[in-house]
């Protein structure tokens, strides 16, 4: 009887040694990536360096998305604001301390801040910035190891997302680095909004 148990001990510990496969991820890349485009409303705050050329920038950077109209506010070292940009669909309004800016006054105070003949890709961004690339336009990416995106090309830009956190049930850029030809913009996220 005792050589048995001793039989059987022996056996459930060698069984127990046995190598288990490893666990399958908890969703993959195309389910993610379908997730975060469909994200419709969202909001981030955080901060901006901004490198153009020899000219630069830092402050407060904060994003509410909400369906096709986004409102971007960038503010100064010491908090105020210094330009606010609301785009809903293919048109944008820029305004400084309350006064609205189009045309050349609007062009003039972008140069000002990003380069001149630059703007933004707020419609791509919308999507960069949750870790995904825009829909239904060409890129490139490589994936990290954990299905998360790690570099994106798109739109003339280039994306490296250095650090996700998570958010809900989702894992969402905390730092990342936007580059195009004399631009380069370092985001770093303090506090992501999402609504379900």
């Amino acid at each position: 009887m005792t050589r048995r148990l001793a039989t059987l001990s022996l056996v459930l510990l060698a069984g127990g040694c046995a190598t288990l496969p490893a666990p399958a991820p908890v969703d993959d890349w195309p389910a993610r990536r379908a997730a975060l485009q469909a994200l419709d409303a969202w909001a981030l705050d955080g901060r901006i360096a901004v490198a153009a050329g020899e000219d630069g920038f830092s402050g407060g950077f904060d994003w509410e998305q909400a369906g096709e109209r986004a409102d971007i506010v960038l503010s100064g070292p010491m908090g105020g604001s210094a330009m606010t940009i609301r785009v809903i669909g293919d048109k944008a309004a820029v305004s400084v301390r309350g006064e609205d800016l189009s045309g050349e006054d609007g062009d003039r105070l972008f140069a000002r801040y990003f380069g001149a003949d630059r703007s933004l890709p707020v419609s791509e961004m919308r999507y960069w910035l949750v870790g995904a690339p825009a829909p239904d336009s060409p890129h490139e990416m490589i994936l990290g190891a954990d299905e998360r995106l790690a570099s994106l090309s798109q739109a003339g830009w280039q994306v490296r997302y250095d650090r996700y956190e998570p958010v809900g049930s989702l894992a969402l850029p905390a730092r990342m680095e936007l580059t195009t030809a004399g631009l380069r913009l370092r985001v770093s996220v303090s506090n992501w909004r999402v609504q379900p």
